[in-house]
């Protein structure tokens, strides 16, 4: 805490008052959290951004968030640069190591001279705390203003319902820059609990931390079971403290959570959710027996139901969009008061998520909006192809998605990645599918990828796919 006091005084003598936004980007070190906890000493929000971001995606956010003040780190120091010409608004880059560039401050020896600020500058409960800008799938990234009450309430909830106890030992390796990065972080604030950084996935440091700080918790994302199911002999640590496993960030694959329970002896939980919600809707509680499909109940004090077009509540049972209201909900999109209309309606967070929830509040999330398959008129899942799909012993990775169609309108796709040193045909494939799903719903096409193109956080990034898979169809 005392490093990020001292922090705090040098973003003060660089001009962050109340109110700013300070920028920072860099891959997972104790330098993430402690920029956070400067800028809110001071008053000020925080906007982290993807270390993994090109120069023009930064320069974007740089000059959409008008931030005056960056920090970053020696490695990434000379794309930030580039990201920053021509922006007037930006007027320090701070670097928490060795950097020779004129233009950037090297600022380790003014946190060792500093003198700490101990006393909290007062801010509202509704004050802005955090800026985050989504991923773009839809356009341009936007901003979501994310205000102080927001992450207490998310971060609250979420540890009420999965109980984590002070000084439990996790491992992060969710980017910082992420809304379940951040709040895997705050829980951890929230509660003093001991966290293992890490600055990207190396499967062998994560395996060989486990057994030597006897991790007990993991929060990550599908694909990241996957690559650690398929890791060679993790037999040969020792992994017997890892209790929970926690997925998000994109549904989870049935098959995929039994074998990962099955292989490493530990509970997988998943939970759903966006950043317009700070980042956690719903969640299994403590000790609620698993449902397929399913991503849980709302957190305490959440309030979830299903609309149609109309934006009218539909019945238990019934498929629609997933709406959400409570104290996680964003303040709004930063200088988008047109696209905050258009999501937040009637005080209902529209989530852009399709599904339907059971008599007993649990939610099964089938599909975004915009990803949904119209073959022939009839609304298709992608989703339920691809957990067909992903019973197949071959398969690593798969997306499913629609492609123009004369007759239809629209067909169906799937772009899939087997295991290593493992073939398999389209046929197979499809054979495969057809066992489980009616002729209708089986892919009139298969590409076989190395690899499926994924976010800095391992969700697989369907738009992508269909710009790699389009010359290659039939």
């Amino acid at each position: 805490m005392r490093y990020a006091q001292c922090l705090a005084a040098v973003l003060r003598d660089y001009g962050v008052k109340p109110g700013d936004v300070v920028a920072v980007t860099m891959n997972n070190c104790p330098d993430v959290p402690a920029s956070f906890q400067a800028a809110w000493i001071l008053g000020a929000a925080i906007l982290p951004i993807m270390p993994q971001l090109l120069a023009r995606e930064l320069n974007y956010i740089l000059d959409h968030s008008e931030v005056h003040v960056i920090i970053t780190s020696d490695e990434l120091t000379a794309k930030v640069v580039e990201a920053a010409e021509g922006l007037s608004s930006l007027k320090h880059i701070l670097v928490t190591g060795n950097c020779e560039i004129e233009s950037v401050k090297d600022i380790r020896r003014e946190i060792e001279a500093a003198s700490p600020i101990e006393n909290l500058q007062d801010r509202a409960s509704d004050d802005l705390a955090l800026l985050v800008y989504t991923s773009g799938t839809t356009g341009k990234p936007k901003g979501v203003m994310q205000s102080h009450s927001n992450v207490i309430a998310n971060a609250e909830a979420c540890q009420s319902v999965l109980v984590t106890e002070p000084m439990t030992i996790s491992l992060s390796v969710l980017p910082l820059a992420h809304v379940y990065g951040v709040l895997m972080m705050n829980i951890g604030s929230l509660l003093g609990t001991v966290d293992v950084l890490h600055p990207n996935i190396e499967l062998q440091k994560i395996f060989e931390d486990i057994e030597t700080f006897k991790v007990q918790r993991i929060s990550v994302v599908p694909t990241m079971m996957a690559y650690m199911i398929h890791f060679p002999n993790p037999e040969k640590y020792d992994l017997s403290s890892l209790e929970r496993v926690s997925s998000g960030g994109a549904p989870l694959p049935d098959g995929v959570r039994l074998e990962f329970e099955k292989k490493f002896n530990c509970i997988v939980t998943e939970g759903w959710g966006q950043s317009e919600a700070t980042c956690a809707i719903t969640s299994y509680y403590e000790g609620e027996s698993y449902r397929p499909g399913s991503a849980g109940r709302a957190l305490p004090k959440v309030e979830i139901c299903v609309q149609d077009d109309n934006n009218e509540i539909l019945a238990t049972g019934s498929a629609g969009e997933f709406c959400v209201k409570g104290p996680n909900v964003m303040k709004g999109y930063w200088k988008n008061e047109e696209a905050t209309r258009n999501t937040i309606i009637d005080g209902w967070l529209h989530t852009g998520d399709i599904g339907n929830l059971d008599e007993n509040g649990f939610a099964y999330i089938t599909d975004r909006k915009k990803d949904l398959i119209i073959k022939g008129g009839e609304n298709i899942s992608p989703r339920e192809i691809e957990e067909i799909i992903y019973t197949h012993p071959s398969i690593a990775e798969c997306a499913v998605v629609g492609i123009p169609c004369n007759i239809f309108g629209e067909d169906i796709c799937a772009a899939i990645a087997t295991r290593q040193n493992v073939d398999v045909s389209e046929d197979e494939i499809k054979e495969h599918t057809g066992k489980f799903l009616n002729k209708f719903k089986v892919p009139s096409q298969v590409i076989i990828l190395d690899s499926l193109p994924k976010s800095s956080v391992g969700k697989l990034l369907k738009r992508e796919v269909r710009e790699i898979i389009s010359p290659m169809l039939k």
